[in-house]
């Protein structure tokens, strides 16, 4: 059975699918990171991509008498699995996957699974270099260069590389107590871990990069965010008695007391002095441009100032940094051209403040433009044996090296191409961590509170309302509920518990008061897209029909109450991740077998479950 394996990034997971040649997802795998908000989040990347390689592959089985999605993500207990076919083959659809099979027709004992191309996406802005320094997308422009880097607010220590700080920024109530770290070199591949802990704070991590071993014993934190992580390829230690040091390193401070908000205690391989200090929050780098990326690339700039000065330097957006990984392949994936001003050109750094000089550095540390569905390359044997290496070895000749590396694109496209938003008039419900609810459009349109952009589609618009931390706000909530039955609370209970409240408990009418918000809000949005559709002659005709995909589709109880409060019928995919589908549109045209991105998204963008309102609140 020929299918692609399709990998999108984001900020705390990589989501990865197996989808074959039809566009019938056969698994489903999702891997949490551990070094989100570290200036090295990339280098766990690769290791993820495999883990979830794996993870796919252990569900299917080269045997392929199974077909199935694993049960590592939460989501509707609605899922179905119906099997239409003969020879002992299974659709098998793990409780709590949030993917459907329906009548699919598998059949025969022994299918053999072939990857024939991998596409990647991501979350764009996310900024990388070669090393895996990392800038994320969502993180601050103006916390200065690093640790140990002078001129930021942040006491050097030392004239050279060599260094390990202790630092925080100036802000809240974060506090470290007792804290000692030692620093040598690690080697790749090692484990990450962490015994007796303790933790107090709304959210605490004690984490490794990967190919780190790194550990933690009786470390005291408290604060609202606060985290001890270790960049890759070093050995670092904590523990509450004060100074520690090793293979000849001299990084220590004992009974400090730091605070600041977001502190986190970072250490460097090989050091040779450490630093306590206090970050100030200082100016976000002044940029006079349209641009989405140029801020961000004057940041990295700033944040890594000696590998930005390196001759061979090199800047990637997130998910072409893995695509690099895998083929060795330079580039950047612009989704349409008009899309052009909102990344970079020698003209818009200029017009930032750059000289003409500065701007032509800037243009040759990042890779020229290539559009989605582009091979970028080719998957090189290294990359091949490493991701069938480790845990969940793949089959001979399952991931061969020379099959085509394809771009997909940023996040949001990739999720408006897996949902067939393609054409003027149809709605979409991007729903994770926050909201977008988007609206093809045949002209840009405008109104409070919307933002217009180039739909993928050349002569077509992208029409948004963002609802910022609608799923963040649940998933708070939900953490208190946990506190209040004192024991954990899956989504899918909370939202039964609350649909099922008799109004007797505060605490629980407060949380159906939050999804009827939320819900009232989608409404609103859609209200408000729909107007100035109308009056600006964008759409001729719109249907009260929307896709929703995204974390939160993942619960058909919570779609059943959009559906109610809006008043629109609601319609899931089997994979509810619409960017693995976008992936995979992308796979199967660069592949050659759809001749253009309408045909391909209506043979893979399949509608499984529909939400009819059934109590409209108007």
């Amino acid at each position: 059975m020929n299918s692609v394996f399709c990998a999108d990034i984001g900020t705390s997971s990589l989501k990865a699918a197996l989808v074959d040649f039809s566009g019938r997802v056969l698994a489903f795998s999702r891997v949490q990171f551990g070094l989100f908000y570290t200036d090295h989040a990339a280098g766990e990347w690769l290791g993820a991509l495999r883990k979830a390689l794996a993870g796919c592959i252990s569900c299917v089985g080269t045997g392929g008498a199974d077909i199935c999605a694993t049960a590592n993500i939460r989501a509707s207990a609605g899922v179905s699995a119906n099997t239409a076919g003969t020879g002992g083959a299974d659709i098998r659809a793990t409780a709590g996957t949030g993917v459907s099979f329906a009548n699919t027709g598998a059949s025969g004992q022994g299918t053999q699974i072939s990857i024939d191309a991998i596409c990647i996406s991501g979350n764009g802005p996310t900024l990388c270099g070669v090393d895996g320094k990392t800038l994320l997308w969502n993180a601050d422009l103006g916390l200065g260069a690093g640790a140990g880097v002078a001129g930021t607010g942040c006491s050097s220590g030392t004239s050279g590389a060599n260094t390990a700080d202790i630092c925080a920024t100036s802000g809240t109530g974060v506090s470290f107590a007792n804290t000692g770290a030692s620093d040598t070199a690690g080697t790749f591949g090692t484990a990450a871990s962490s015994a007796n802990t303790g933790t107090s704070g709304n959210t605490a991590n004690i984490c490794a990069a990967a190919g780190t071993a790194a550990s933690s014993a009786n470390t005291g934190i408290s604060g609202n965010t606060a985290d001890i992580c270790a960049p890759a390829n070093t050995d670092v230690s904590f523990a509450n008695t004060g100074a520690s040091a090793t293979a000849g390193t001299a990084a220590s401070s004992a009974n400090t007391g730091i605070s600041g908000n977001t502190a986190d205690i970072c250490a460097t391989a090989g050091t040779g002095s450490a630093n306590i200090c206090v970050t100030a929050n200082t100016a976000v780098p002044s940029a006079n441009t349209k641009s989405l990326y140029i801020p961000r690339i004057l940041g990295f700039a700033k944040k890594f100032p000696s590998y930005w000065q390196q001759k061979d330097c090199t800047v990637f957006s997130g998910p072409e940094y893995l695509i690099y990984l895998l083929t060795g392949a330079s580039v950047s994936i612009l989704p349409e051209k008009r899309f052009l001003e909102a990344y970079w050109s020698r003209e818009a750094f200029k017009e930032a403040g750059l000289s003409a000089e500065d701007a032509e550095d800037a243009m040759q540390k990042l890779p020229s433009f290539v559009p989605p569905a582009s091979i970028a390359g080719s998957l090189t044997k290294t990359a091949a044996e490493f991701l069938c290496g480790g845990e969940g070895e793949c089959a001979v000749g399952l991931v061969k090296d020379g099959i085509p590396v394809v771009c997909g694109a940023p996040d949001f496209i990739s999720a408006l191409v897996g949902t067939n938003t393609l054409r003027a008039g149809l709605f979409c419900d991007r729903a994770g961590s926050s909201e977008g609810i988007n609206l093809c459009t045949s002209k840009p349109v405008a109104g409070q509170g919307i933002r217009t952009l180039p739909s993928i589609i050349p002569g077509l618009w992208n029409a948004s309302v963002l609802l910022p931390e609608s799923g963040e706000r649940f998933c708070a909530y939900k953490e208190k509920i946990s506190r209040l039955y004192a024991r954990p609370i899956s989504l899918d209970e909370m939202v039964q518990i609350l649909l099922e409240s008799d109004g007797s408990l505060a605490e629980l009418d407060q949380g159906k008061y939050l999804m009827l918000q939320t819900a009232m809000m989608v409404r609103d949005g859609l209200n408000a897209l729909r107007r100035a559709a109308e009056e600006s002659g964008a759409v001729p005709a719109l249907k009260t029909e929307m896709t929703v995909t995204g974390g939160q589709a993942e619960n058909a109880l919570w779609n059943q109450m959009k559906a109610n409060v809006t008043g629109y019928t609601l319609y899931t995919q089997s994979l509810v991740h619409a960017e693995l589908t976008g992936d995979a549109v992308f796979a199967l045209l660069a592949l050659g077998l759809y001749k253009d991105i309408h045909s391909a998204a209506a043979a893979v963008c399949k509608r499984e479950v529909c939400y009819e309102p059934q109590e409209a609140i108007r």
